[in-house]
């Protein structure tokens, strides 16, 4: 299990280094050939930004939950009690992979409409659903990672080795 969750690690940081730098990389050269040249030769970068975006958001809420990340409702749990305080993480957990499931389901209907109407990017010539695939797959991943979060969260608070942020 700890080797799927380092190669998923390692898959999410690769997408979200590479998507940001190649984003950054896409808008800088597109402002530059805008104002020096009189048409610019990057008509698609528009849509690889979005794509782009759509894949490092996705997998950068599991690599966010993951690495506990995620905004927690520390103030109202800190100041309960022990037992209460595994309540509120079970709930907050709970509540997380019931959203990512829901995405993950929804996202998977997305894509297969995208794929049934064989909607095409205009400016890129590729199908839509090479970006509606980051939305199902990525909060697969985040339920994945919320769960195992979650679970490592409550082994802590059970043990009482919770580290103060």
């Amino acid at each position: 299990m700890k080797k799927i969750e380092f190669l998923l690690s390692k898959f999410e940081e690769i997408i979200m280094v590479a998507g940001g730098l190649l984003m950054v990389f896409m808008n800088f050269a597109n402002v530059v050939c805008r104002y020096l040249l009189p048409t610019t030769p990057f008509s698609y970068t528009e849509e690889l930004v979005v794509l782009l975006f759509v894949w490092v958001s996705m997998f950068g809420i599991s690599y966010a939950y993951r690495r506990r990340a995620h905004t927690l409702l520390t103030i109202l749990s800190d100041n309960i009690p022990g037992k209460f305080q595994i309540i509120i993480v079970v709930i907050s957990m709970c509540a997380s992979m019931l959203l990512m499931f829901l995405i993950a389901k929804t996202g998977y209907g997305m894509v297969m409409n995208q794929l049934n109407y064989n909607q095409i990017l205009p400016g890129m010539k590729i199908p839509v659903a090479v970006m509606g695939w980051a939305v199902p797959l990525g909060a697969a991943a985040a339920l994945l990672s919320a769960a195992a979060s979650g679970c490592e969260e409550i082994r802590t608070l059970m043990a009482g080795e919770r580290e103060e942020i």
